[in-house]
């Protein structure tokens, strides 16, 4: 079974670009004089160090081919479904202690907490899957916490 790769627009563009650059770079790698494998009866370090350098290109090369090739696009739900937690949705919710916060569930590669942006694969992200404004979920991870869905709202691809 093949996996599924959850981007946005944004995050698609971006892996686009990465992967481009990279292309780029590996043939501005290989243009040049490659090292010769030996240097006199020994093998030449540099030639090593390059064969090293290729080999972490190729395959970060194909981790960014197989996520182009099994992406799928984060759209907005149909706007009767926008009333429900899926990917994309921005949430604001209101945690037990009072305190507001805010974030957008989005795939594991787009994560990043620290940016308000969290994986639906999270324990977090995924408890929000499917609940409504108004909902209490409690997610317990590392410890028991409350939330209160205030807001749900999507934003246009």
């Amino acid at each position: 079974m093949t996996e599924k790769y959850y981007l946005t627009k944004k995050g698609l563009e971006k892996a686009k670009k990465e992967y481009a650059s990279l292309l780029e770079f590996k043939k501005l790698k290989t243009k040049g004089e490659v090292p010769a494998i030996w240097e006199s009866e020994d093998v030449n370090p540099d030639y090593l160090a390059f064969q090293e350098d290729m080999s972490l290109l190729e395959t970060r090369l194909a981790e960014y081919e197989n996520i182009l090739k099994n992406v799928e696009l984060i759209v907005p739900p149909p706007s009767g479904k926008r009333s429900i937690v899926s990917l994309g949705a921005t949430v604001t919710l209101e945690i037990d202690d009072g305190q507001i916060d805010e974030f957008e569930i989005v795939g594991t590669l787009e994560s990043n907490p620290m940016m308000g942006k969290i994986s639906n694969e999270s324990p977090v992200g995924s408890a929000f899957l499917g609940h409504h404004v108004g909902d209490e979920v409690v997610v317990s991870s590392p410890t028991k916490t409350t939330y209160r869905i205030k807001k749900i709202r999507y934003t246009s691809p």
